[in-house]
């Protein structure tokens, strides 16, 4: 194991408990035991005092490389004992652990977020499942205001709603992804609190954006009722945090002061350097790229307006290998699920929840957002259905899939192809010798 993914305790130094709830867990991924009783694992320590969990995450999820960065366990942590570095949780204060266990509770690597009756229950009746989640009804929406269309991303139909939640009072901030002055393509977290912070974070990013860091920020000035926007592991480990059955003031706040959830699209994200492999491709200095879509395709929106295209194939070499571990493409676990796919300029839209269809619906009978059917373009409808089977085609659950140190030793690192075409892909069987032709 390489240096930069060791954690910071030595071999030899998980205490006895810890190793025992490990072999415990490590026998239910190997034993065909349910999914949905994985979590059996940890649970049965609560009533025994706990243990320390964060070395159990560590030596399963992020020395592993299995990691999706998406946070939940540092948000949630009451005691401070994690830091955030390099995309993933950083084991910074071991001593501080207080045993309460939630930090593995809300991994979303750990465990499927799962398909229950609390879950199903939660979808807005008529629900239904067209193939990328269970949702209410779906339509093409954006903002009916010029410069949010211009400055978000496919008719800034997300920056339309948080600006109308957070000026009408449903909302009092929102969990987004800016990025850095001197760096416009590389993520980082903000809460937002007004129309020119939402603003500020208008637009897409391909690049991995750590967005949930923003949810201390929220507890610690007490900001509600809080909107989080972002890809689908983080939404999947935000919608872990609300429904914990780990009864502490940390999961409690999720449960209370959450109110509404919209998810990204997301087939990968790409890695940092992605962005100076991409400067070349397309034969410009990285810091003038100003804007990245995907559409089939790269496209480029430079800093004088220029816009220029390039083949997604040859992009893909850099997407962020964590994304192996999701297999969520449509954010299915959100109040509201929004892509940029079918029509130009407009965001195919699905609302999932009732929270969901509430904020939409207000922003839209305010004059703040306008839509078109899904039967305007049914492409939409199937890409959705087509990236969402994608991700899911021929792959186990995530806690049982290949390590990092596995997938280098394949020397197979592209998540969109591993389970398709690469190491992961099933066998072909060979036609019978009378078939052939």
């Amino acid at each position: 194991m390489s240096d930069d993914t060791m954690s910071n305790n030595g071999p030899g130094d998980i205490d006895p408990k810890t190793e025992a709830v490990l072999a415990r867990y490590r026998s239910y991924l190997q034993d065909d035991v349910d999914p949905r009783e994985w979590p059996y694992a940890w649970r049965t320590e609560i009533n025994r005092g706990g243990f320390r969990a964060v070395d159990f995450l560590m030596d399963e999820i992020v020395d592993t490389g299995k990691c999706i960065g998406c946070a939940s366990c540092l948000t949630i942590c009451p005691a401070d004992v994690f830091d955030y570095a390099d995309e993933k949780p950083v084991n910074a204060r071991p001593e501080a652990c207080v045993f309460c266990v939630l930090c593995v509770e809300v991994c979303p690597v750990l465990r499927p977020v799962d398909d229950n009756a609390r879950t199903r229950a939660r979808f807005r009746a008529p629900a239904k499942d067209d193939g990328y989640g269970f949702y209410s009804y779906g339509v093409y929406a954006r903002a009916t205001d010029p410069e949010l269309v211009t400055r978000g991303q496919d008719g800034g139909m997300t920056s339309a709603l948080l600006i109308h939640g957070l000026e009408t009072g449903r909302l009092g901030g929102a969990v987004l992804g800016d990025v850095f002055p001197d760096a416009k393509q590389i993520g980082r977290h903000r809460l937002a609190m007004n129309r020119q912070d939402v603003l500020e974070c208008a637009a897409s990013r391909y690049t991995y954006s750590p967005n949930t860091l923003a949810l201390q920020e929220a507890m610690r000035q007490d900001v509600k009722p809080l909107a989080v926007v972002g890809v689908p592991c983080q939404i999947d480990g935000v919608w872990l945090q609300q429904t914990s059955s780990i009864q502490l003031e940390m999961s409690q706040w999720y449960k209370e002061n959450i109110a509404l959830t919209v998810g990204l699209f997301c087939s990968e994200s790409f890695t940092h350097e992605s962005i100076e492999r991409l400067a070349e491709i397309v034969e410009v200095e990285p810091h003038r790229i100003d804007n990245i879509n995907i559409k089939g395709k790269v496209v480029v929106r430079l800093d004088d307006g220029e816009v220029l295209t390039t083949s997604l194939r040859k992009y893909r070499e850099w997407a962020r290998p964590a994304c192996l571990y999701c297999l969520d493409y449509g954010a299915e676990n959100a109040d509201i699920g929004a892509g940029g796919i079918g029509m130009d300029d407009w965001t195919m839209t699905v609302i999932r929840t009732d929270a969901g269809h509430e904020a939409f619906q207000a922003a839209i009978d305010d004059g703040k957002i306008e839509t078109r059917p899904l039967e305007d373009e049914p492409k939409g409808e199937f890409l959705a259905n087509k990236l969402s089977m994608d991700k899911r085609k021929n792959r186990p659950l995530p806690a049982q899939m290949p390590t990092y140190q596995e997938r280098l030793a394949l020397d197979y690192l592209d998540p969109k192809t591993f389970y398709t075409k690469g190491p992961g892909a099933p066998a072909v069987e060979a036609a019978p010798e009378g078939d052939k032709k």
